[in-house]
């Protein structure tokens, strides 16, 4: 669109488009957001409503004139190669704007720096926080326009209040199964109260290697995450004085979601999980006892974790020594 901007002293003595989070850079996951602030005083007199602040919006202008009002088709053909390949994607496609910080991302990106901070207050002001899917490396020099009324439009690109912010995209890192961990911890090994039953659980803790990294959600890709992922049983016929008795030795696997420390219980044993900061859990049950196996509902063996700036990887589980052991690999 072509908008003719004001660019007087009628209304507004200060327009301007800061960054406010830590860096000026993100990654292109669409997921990871830097804080923008939009500040205003009016002149005296003058008064800046709701309804006008609500009217802000933030664009890129494309080819010196034509300005492109952000985020109204977030990734709509963004990075399609028969799109890019032809130059026929449109750039505000690759920016999300929003009023509200994903609650699980963090600012700071690995190659950013601070930029310079509000220098001085204003009567009103409004925070922004976008996302972008634009190619790693590239630079955007963003605005932001308000509306007085109908016709009047205001801008931070026009020679009075000469704002804006630059924005440069970090391509995705690319990570491979020697950049993750997983520790086990043998957390209880014993009987049920009623005796008919032993027990062996451990825990695996599922990490980064860089300790700086850590897993701050994740996504099962198949099943429910609530059922076991993995059974495996073995029946076998001990001699009890003159009984014979049928007995089972079952392996179960389970994925718990990174959130608040919790318990896992299997009767009256219980074992901590997410009790650690940054690790997803995953679990082995092993009981052994003359109760059959459950049926098979099974849970996610895939699952999508993401670390604290929203990147994403493809995180499989498998298991070897007769399901004995967790174990896993990328896809």
């Amino acid at each position: 669109m072509h908008i003719e901007f004001k660019d007087d002293a009628k209304w507004l003595s200060k327009f301007k488009i800061d960054v406010t989070s830590n860096t000026n850079k993100l990654y292109n996951n669409g997921n990871q957001q830097i804080k923008v602030t939009v500040s205003l005083t009016p002149v005296k007199g003058q008064e800046i409503t709701d309804q006008q602040m609500d009217s802000i919006w933030i664009f890129l202008i494309k080819d010196g004139s034509d300005f492109r009002d952000l985020g109204q088709g977030f990734g709509l053909n963004a990075k399609h190669p028969d799109v890019e390949n032809n130059n026929s994607f449109s750039p505000e496609d690759y920016f999300k704007v929003s009023l509200n910080k994903h609650p699980n991302v963090e600012y700071y990106a690995a190659s950013g720096f601070a930029p310079q901070p509000l220098l001085e207050s204003a009567p009103r002001s409004r925070d922004y926080y976008i996302s972008t899917l634009a190619h790693g490396g590239e630079r955007y020099k963003l605005y932001a326009g308000i509306t007085k009324e109908e016709g009047v439009e205001y801008a931070t690109c026009t020679s009075r209040f000469n704002s804006h912010i630059e924005l440069e995209a970090i391509s995705t890192p690319r990570r491979r199964r020697s950049d993750f961990t997983l520790e086990r911890v043998h957390a209880f090994e014993g009987s049920t109260d009623d005796g008919e039953t032993d027990v062996d659980i451990d825990v695996y803790y599922l990490q980064f290697a860089d300790r700086t990294l850590r897993i701050a959600g994740a996504i099962p890709r198949d099943g429910d995450d609530e059922h076991f992922y993995y059974q495996d049983s073995e029946a076998y016929y001990p001699l009890r004085s003159w009984v014979r008795y049928t007995y089972f030795e079952t392996q179960y696997h389970f994925g718990f979601k990174p959130g608040a420390a919790r318990d896992f219980r299997y009767k009256d044993i219980s074992v901590a999980i997410n009790d650690r900061p940054g690790a997803m859990n995953f679990l082995r049950l092993e009981l052994i006892g003359l109760l059959p196996p459950h049926s098979r509902t099974y849970g996610p063996t895939r699952w999508i974790v993401f670390d604290q700036y929203g990147n994403s990887y493809g995180i499989e589980m498998t298991q070897k020594n007769s399901g004995n052991e967790i174990d896993f690999k990328m896809f």
